[in-house]
């Protein structure tokens, strides 16, 4: 190729070429003076980092350290899962092979209704009529099944009022946990509340809030309480009490095929 010819034909074109190298080169020379140094000190920085990251930083001794520390929380979690949630007693559980759930239920608070009857009308102790329970008017089992167990924690806790000198008991409601019947379900803790209002003198109240947690007779689970002075009554207290009925439920975690 004749040279001399290409480059009348395409000295332009050569120039700029040239041009722009001349101008990368320079920039390039102009960067990696000022900020060279800073990226191969970011880069060797980066790279001591990830091979401190694929060291192994425990030994055997430390896997083994804490897998045992991973089952003693285990039995601890059991152990406190097992005194949180209310185990009913058997009078107080649906029987499968009974009546029907309603049926066993109304006779069930019949029976307690009975008894507790008895037991306050010998200390002189004023309950509500009919307990204060709502007419349950329901099929549903499980709904029938968390009004039993509420049922068996009135039965607990009214007779150790009636032991401690109660006057009165005013006030008796039910509250399921609202995501009973709920899209969002009900999560880890179930909570069913059982609300009173009772009235005595501060000695038989405070008797009562002691047996609330005996442990012989196995200690209820109290939500929350106020006490207060009777209005016009410097000698009674009022206490409004919130017990609870707790089911522990296993949660879900992850996807499931």
């Amino acid at each position: 190729m004749d040279l001399e010819s290409y480059w009348q034909e395409n000295k332009n074109f050569v120039l700029s070429v040239a041009g722009g190298a001349m101008v990368f080169l320079i920039l390039f020379l102009v960067l990696d003076s000022s900020y060279g140094s800073e990226v191969r000190s970011a880069r060797a920085r980066v790279s001591r980092e990830r091979s401190k990251l694929a060291q192994s930083f425990f030994s055997q001794s430390d896997l083994s350290r804490a897998a045992e520390e991973n089952e003693s929380l285990l039995k601890a979690s059991d152990e406190l899962a097992g005194n949180a949630g209310f185990v009913p007693r058997p009078g107080f559980r649906l029987d499968p092979g009974g009546t029907s759930p309603s049926n066993q239920y109304f006779g069930r608070v019949d029976r307690v209704q009975r008894e507790l009857s008895l037991l306050a009308g010998r200390a002189r102790c004023v309950l509500p009529d009919g307990l204060g329970l709502e007419a349950l008017k329901t099929n549903d089992q499980e709904v029938i099944s968390r009004h039993l167990e509420a049922l068996d924690l009135l039965d607990r806790v009214l007779r150790r009022a009636i032991a401690a000198g109660v006057d009165r008991v005013a006030r008796v409601e039910v509250t399921l946990d609202s995501g009973l019947n709920s899209r969002a379900g009900l999560g880890r803790i179930e909570r069913t509340r059982l609300i009173l209002r009772m009235m005595a003198d501060p000695p038989a109240i405070a008797d009562f809030l002691l047996r609330t947690q005996s442990s012989k007779d196995g200690a209820l689970l109290v939500d929350s309480y106020d006490a207060r002075v009777s209005p016009g009554r410097v000698d009674e207290v009022t206490l409004d009490l919130v017990l609870l009925v707790v089911r522990l439920h296993e949660t879900v975690t992850g996807n499931e095929d």
